[in-house]
């Protein structure tokens, strides 16, 4: 998704199923989207922000009982749309793969 297309889905303060605008630390949070599964529900981030995340994301993921959720969750490197990525998540078995879906 181009930053102009994402833009115009979260501007103005709407809300948009699947879209939250937080701070990069909030993500490692307890209450981060709690009501849909937490970090969990994170199956693909930027490299970069993985690796400058990977303690909490590892103390979390050991907090939430899923103590390799680090390498669970895809970044560019495995890829960039959901067919590239989805191998990766059922290889991994990641937790999110067997949630209910949020939107229907």
């Amino acid at each position: 998704m181009k930053f102009t297309t994402l833009a115009g889905v979260m501007g103005g303060g709407a809300s948009s199923p699947g879209f939250v605008g937080h701070s990069k630390h909030n993500i490692t949070q307890g209450k981060f989207i709690l009501g849909d599964g937490g970090l969990l529900r994170m199956v693909w981030m930027p490299k970069m922000l993985k690796e400058e995340l990977k303690d909490r994301i590892v103390a979390r993921g050991k907090a939430m009982g899923i103590p390799d959720l680090f390498d669970k969750i895809a970044d560019e490197t495995v890829g960039i749309t959901e067919e590239e990525i989805l191998p990766f998540l059922q290889e991994k078995g990641h937790p999110a793969l067997s949630m209910d879906p949020i939107v229907g």
